[in-house]
C-alpha cells in the first residue's frame, strides 16, 4: 500500500503544527553549543570558539588542574575530527610541562592509536603508563580507563576500581565518573540491601548536577557511550539525560549536526522521564538530520510519533504522523511502541484506526479496519484487526461483534494465541453486558484469569477484569459478591492509571465502559451494601489517582525509580536497537527490585485506621460533594466506622461540622481529633478550630501503618543563618550546610529539624526551585536548593520531625498547594512529624525544647502527623 491509498485509508486529515524547541541551560564549563555558535569554556572563561575553528593555543592564566581539563576537552575534539596537528600540538605541549600531566599525555596517545586502527599498540600505550606509575591515584585511573576503553566481552558490567575523588586532584571528573560506573555495576538485580545500594548511586551521582567542575566530562563518549542507558535502565532517568546531553553536544560541535541514533535515543530517555514534548522535538530532529534516509527508517520514527501523540491524548497529530509512513518500504524492525516486538503492516494499520476512531467516529474507523485484506494463511497479526472491528462494532451491534469474538477465541483456542484469547474473552465479557446475558458475561470474565501464561503476563488488565464483575453484576440488578473485585480493580487502577488510554489499544477495552462510570456503579454497591470500608477505600484511592494525575513536573532522585519502572512497562517499546541489550540485564532487574521495594513501603491501607487510637475524620470530595468518614475508637469495632454524603461544593459547611461535633461529644471532653490532610480537610480544620476551641486538631497524611518512636528528639538547626546562630547554647545543636541539607550523616537519629530562613525571591516562582541561602559567621555565601535536598535526603538522614515557619515557602498556610508539597516530600522521605508556625517566638533553652510538643501548636500553628495515630 503506498502513501496515497494509506490517505484513504485514513480519510483526510489536515496537519498540525509541530511542538515547541526547548531550551537548554547554559554550560559554564566545557563545550556550549547556542544556536549555530560554539565554544569551550573553562571555569566560564570562553577559550576558544568555533568561529576560529577551534585551533590550538597554549593556554594562559589557567592552573594545572584547569590546563589539564583544557588538554582532554580539546583532545576529545580532535580525536573526533581525526586531526592529527591538533592532537601532536596537545601531546608536544603536555610533554614539555612539569607536573601531573603524564596521565593525559599517555591517554591521549592511546586514544589517537585506537582511532588509526592500533589496537594493540593503544593498549600497550596504557599497560606501560599503569606499570610505571609510582602514585596509586594515578595509576587507578589508567587501570579504569584501560577497562573502558579496552576490556572485551559481552558483559555490559565492568570491573571498576572503586575511586575517593578531590577536587584539589587533577583528572576530578574522570575519577567521578568512574565512581560512578563502580557504584552503578555493584547491584546485581535481586539482593535485600537494593535500596542502600540506590541511595548510594543517588549520592554519588549527584555532584553531575550541582559541582561546577562536573558540567563537561572530557571523552565520556570514550569512557562509556552507554553510561546513560545503564543509568536509565536503573531507573535513574534524568542523570542519564543530563549525560547523554553531553555526549550529542559534542556530536554538535564536532559533527555540525546530532546523529540520528542519539537523537532517538534521546527521545527514549525523554520518554521514561515523561518529557513527552521533549520527545518529539528529539524525534522530529531525528527526521531533520535523516534527509534522504530510506523509507524504512523514517518509517520507524513517524510510528513513534505518532504513538506519542496518541499517547498525550492528542489524535489529530498522530493521524498527521500516521499520515506520513510509506506502507511500500515497511521493515521487519519496526517496533510496536506499547508492545515492544516487532509490527506488521496489519499491526500498523489497527494502531491508526484507534488514532481514527477517536478523531472520527467508528465509521471512518471501521471502513478502514474492512479494506484490510487477509492473506491465504492468517497469523495472529491477521487476527488483531478483526476484534478492533468488534471492539468497534459493539455499541452499534453488539449480536454481531458477539459472534466475531466467538470465532475469534476458538481460532485463538485451536492456535495456542493466548494473548488473543485473553483479550477476546473480556471483550466478550463486556458484550454479553450489551446483550444482558449477565451470567454469560461473568464466565466469560471468570475464565479469562486463567488464560495468560508466564511469558505474556505483563498484558494482563485486572483492573478491566474486575470492572466488568461490577458492570455485570450490577447490570443485572441482583445482589453480587463483587466487593472484592471492586478492592482489587481499584487498587489495580491506582497502579496503572496513567496509562488508561493505553488500554483501548492493547487490551481493546469498549469505550462505553468508563472509569467514571465504574465508580459510579461501584460506590452505588458500596453504599448498598453498608460496606463503609470498602467505600472509604474506594473513594481514598480515587482521590490519590487524582492528585497523582494533577502533578505537572515529574519525580526527581529516588522518587523518579518507580515512575521509569513504569514507563518501562508501558512505553518500552520507544526504545532503539541499541538498548535492546539492556532489557534482560541486572540493571533492569534492580531497577523492578527497588520499584517493589518502594511501592511496598508506601502501599496505604484504611485498614491500619483500626488501630487508631484518636477520634479520625477524612473529608474526601468526589465529583460535587464530599464523603465524610469518622473513626470513633470509642465504639464496637462494628460501629467505628461512619459515613455520610455531604451535599455541598462547600467542605466547611455546617452537616460537615455537626458531624465532627457529634464524634467529640461521644467521646472525652478536650479531647485530640486528628483530620486526614487534603485540601477539604484544610478548609474544614479552619473552621472547627474557630468554633471548638476547647478541642485540639491535628492533622495526619496518609494511610500508612504507625512506625513512629516515642522518643523526645534533639533539636537541630543549620549554623549558617545569623537568627539561628544566636540560639547557640540555648538547647539548640547547630550543624554545618552539609549535615543539615543531608549531603553528610549525623550521628544522632532521632532529630528534630528547625527551619526558619527565608526563601530567596528569585525561587518562589515554583516548589521545586525554592532555595534558601545566607552569608556565614566568616562571610562565605552558604545555600541550600530544594532539588539538592531531593538528592540528598534519605533514610540515613532524615529527621525524625520537621518544624518550619511562613518564611521557609514565603507562602502563608492558606495557599495548600505549596505546603502540601512540602510535606509530600519530607513524609515520603520518611519524616514523622511535622509542625508549621506562621512565626517563630523568642526562643529559650526551655522553649527550645517544647518544640516537639503538639500542644504549642494548638493556637497559631498545625501540627502534621504522617500516620493516623
Amino acid at each position: 500500500m503506498n502513501r496515497l491509498s494509506l490517505s484513504i485509508f485514513l480519510c483526510c486529515i489536515s496537519a498540525l503544527p509541530a511542538g515547541n524547541l526547548l531550551g537548554q541551560s547554559q554550560r559554564n564549563h566545557g563545550w556550549v553549543v547556542s544556536g549555530s555558535s560554539s565554544k569551550l569554556l573553562i571555569q566560564g572563561k570562553e577559550i576558544l570558539n568555533g568561529r576560529d575553528e577551534f585551533r590550538f593555543k597554549n593556554p594562559e592564566g589557567m592552573s594545572q588542574i584547569q590546563e589539564i581539563d583544557y588538554y582532554l576537552m580539546l583532545g576529545e575534539y580532535y580525536l573526533r575530527k581525526k586531526d592529527k596537528v591538533g592532537i601532536a600540538n596537545i601531546l608536544y605541549d603536555l610533554r614539555t610541562k612539569k607536573g601531573e600531566y603524564a596521565f593525559a599525555d599517555f591517554l591521549l596517545t592511546s586514544l589517537w592509536k585506537q582511532s588509526q586502527g592500533e589496537e594493540v599498540q593503544a593498549i600497550k600505550i596504557l599497560d606501560n603508563y599503569i606499570q610505571k606509575e609510582p602514585n596509586t591515584y594515578f595509576r587507578n585511573l589508567a587501570k579504569n580507563m584501560r577497562t573502558n576503553l579496552f576490556q572485551a566481552g559481552e558483559d555490559e558490567k565492568k570491573s571498576m576500581i572503586r575511586m575517593d575523588c578531590q577536587k584539589t586532584k587533577p583528572y576530578y571528573s574522570l575519577c567521578r565518573v568512574f565512581r560512578l560506573q563502580y557504584y552503578i555495576d555493584l547491584p546485581s538485580g535481586k539482593e535485600k540491601d537494593m535500596h542502600k545500594h540506590f541511595v548510594n548511586i543517588m549520592r554519588v551521582s549527584s555532584p553531575f548536577f550541582e559541582d561546577p567542575n562536573l558540567e563537561w566530562i572530557p571523552l565520556l563518549d570514550r569512557i562509556d557511550e552507554d553510561l546513560p542507558a545503564k543509568l536509565s535502565f536503573l531507573g535513574f532517568v534524568r542523570e542519564g539525560i543530563h549525560l547523554q546531553k553531553m555526549i550529542m553536544d559534542l556530536e554538535k560541535i564536532t559533527d555540525g549536526s546530532i546523529g540520528e541514533n542519539s537523537n532517538e535515543r534521546m527521545a527514549f530517555f525523554q520518554i521514561l522521564g515523561g518529557d513527552y514534548s521533549g520527545a518529539e522535538e528529539s524525534l522530529l530532529n531525528f527526521l531533520r538530520s535523516a534527509r534522504g534516509k530510506k523509507a524504512s527508517i523514517l518509517n520507524r520514527v513517524y510510528v513513534k510519533l505518532g504513538a506519542l501523540a496518541y499517547f498525550q491524548k492528542d489524535y489529530k497529530k498522530s493521524l498527521e504522523y500516521y499520515l506520513k509512513l510509506d506502507l511500500n518500504n515497511w521493515s521487519a524492525d519496526i517496533h510496536h511502541p506499547f508492545l515492544n516486538e516487532p509490527m506488521s503492516i496489519t499491526g500498523v494499520k489497527d494502531l491508526i484506526s484507534v488514532s481514527l476512531y477517536k478523531v472520527s467516529g467508528p465509521e471512518a474507523a471501521l471502513k478502514a479496519l474492512q479494506k484490510i485484506q487477509d492473506p491465504e494463511k492468517l497469523t495472529e497479526a491477521d487476527i488483531w484487526p478483526k476484534l478492533r472491528i468488534s471492539q468497534m462494532l459493539m455499541d452499534q451491534n453488539p449480536e454481531l461483534s458477539s459472534r466475531m469474538t466467538d470465532e475469534i477465541i476458538y481460532m485463538a483456542q485451536e492456535k495456542k494465541w493466548r494473548r488473543l484469547e485473553y483479550a477476546a474473552t473480556i471483550l466478550q465479557g463486556y458484550n454479553q453486558i450489551y446483550r444482558k446475558e449477565f451470567r454469560k458475561s461473568t464466565i466469560e470474565l471468570t475464565k479469562s484469569r486463567g488464560i495468560l501464561d508466564e511469558e505474556n503476563t505483563f498484558y494482563a488488565a485486572e483492573f478491566l477484569r474486575n470492572f466488568g464483575f461490577v458492570f455485570a453484576h450490577t447490570a443485572s440488578g441482583k445482589k453480587g459478591p463483587v466487593n472484592g473485585n471492586i478492592r482489587d480493580g481499584v487498587a489495580d487502577y491506582l497502579q496503572n492509571n496513567v496509562y488508561e488510554d493505553l488500554y483501548y489499544i492493547r487490551n481493546y477495552r469498549p469505550l462505553a465502559f468508563s472509569t467514571d462510570l465504574f465508580f459510579e456503579y461501584a460506590l452505588s454497591h458500596l453504599r448498598d451494601d453498608n460496606d463503609v470500608w470498602g467505600l472509604l477505600d474506594s473513594i481514598y484511592k480515587y482521590n490519590s489517582v487524582k492528585w497523582i494525575r494533577s502533578q505537572k513536573g515529574n519525580p526527581h532522585s529516588l522518587f523518579q525509580i518507580q515512575f521509569v519502572d513504569k514507563q518501562f512497562q508501558y512505553l518500552s517499546g520507544f526504545s532503539t536497537a541499541r538498548e535492546s541489550k539492556f532489557f534482560d540485564s541486572t540493571y533492569a532487574d534492580s531497577r523492578e527490585t527497588e520499584s517493589q521495594f518502594q511501592r511496598k513501603n508506601e502501599e496505604e491501607s484504611v485498614k491500619n485506621l483500626e488501630s487508631a487510637k484518636l477520634p479520625t475524620v477524612l473529608l474526601l470530595p468526589y465529583k460535587d460533594e464530599f464523603y465524610l468518614f469518622t473513626f470513633n475508637p470509642k465504639e464496637s469495632r462494628r460501629n467505628q466506622l461512619s459515613w455520610k454524603v455531604i451535599r455541598s461544593q462547600r467542605p466547611d459547611t455546617s452537616d460537615a461540622i455537626d458531624s465532627v461535633r457529634e464524634l467529640i461529644h461521644s467521646g472525652k471532653e478536650n479531647e485530640t481529633v486528628q483530620i486526614y490532610l487534603n485540601e477539604s480537610g484544610a478548609s474544614l480544620m479552619r473552621s472547627l478550630k474557630k468554633e471548638m476551641k476547647e478541642t485540639q486538631f491535628v492533622f495526619f497524611f496518609s494511610l500508612l501503618p504507625q512506625s513512629d518512636t516515642q522518643k523526645t528528639p534533639g533539636v537541630f538547626s543549620w549554623k549558617c543563618p545569623s537568627n539561628m546562630r544566636s540560639l547557640e547554647g540555648k538547647g539548640m545543636n547547630l550543624v554545618e550546610t552539609a549535615y543539615f541539607e543531608g549531603s553528610r550523616i549525623l550521628k544522632e537519629k532521632e532529630r528534630l529539624h528547625l527551619w526558619d530562613f527565608p526563601a530567596n525571591t528569585s525561587s518562589v516562582n515554583s516548589v521545586a526551585n525554592l532555595s534558601w541561602s545566607c552569608k556565614s559567621d566568616v562571610g562565605n555565601l552558604e545555600e541550600i536548593p530544594f532539588l539538592k535536598l531531593f538528592r540528598r535526603i534519605d533514610y540515613r538522614t532524615v529527621p525524625r520531625m520537621v518544624v518550619y515557619t511562613e518564611r521557609v515557602l514565603g507562602k502563608s498556610w492558606s495557599d495548600y498547594s505549596w505546603h502540601y508539597n512540602w510535606l509530600h516530600f519530607w513524609f515520603r522521605s520518611g519524616t514523622k512529624k511535622i509542625a508549621y508556625l506562621p512565626t517563630l517566638p523568642v526562643l529559650d533553652a526551655g522553649s527550645v525544647s517544647g518544640l516537639a510538643d503538639p500542644s504549642r501548636y494548638r493556637e497559631d500553628g498545625v501540627w502534621i502527623q504522617a500516620t493516623a495515630q
